[in-house]
């Protein structure tokens, strides 16, 4: 089993955590639909203009989990070009 999970650090254009929570529920709606990847807000909760996710995915091969996690990274760059990436960090954990 290999699970391979990538953290995202996101600039948002909002002004208020209401403004925030709409971008992000929009954001993870559409990644989650479209490629049935796990995805969660995971921290900068508090703080507008920041967002933060996490992506994961299990699969039996790696090339399959990493290929799936960029092409979600990459649909989002897409999507919404109003919403910047600003770091992503991946890591791929084997076991079982």
């Amino acid at each position: 089993m290999i699970v391979r999970v990538s953290k995202i650090t996101l600039l948002l254009p909002s002004r208020s955590l209401k403004e925030k929570r709409r971008i992000l529920k929009s954001v993870i709606e559409r990644i989650s639909n479209r490629f049935r990847v796990s995805i969660a807000e995971v921290g900068s909760n508090d703080i507008p203009e920041t967002g933060v996710l996490g992506l994961a995915v299990v699969s039996t091969e790696s090339r399959h989990a990493e290929s799936l996690l960029d092409r979600s990274i990459s649909f989002l760059e897409t999507s919404r070009p109003d919403v910047e990436i600003s770091r992503v960090e991946s890591e791929t954990i084997f076991g079982f």
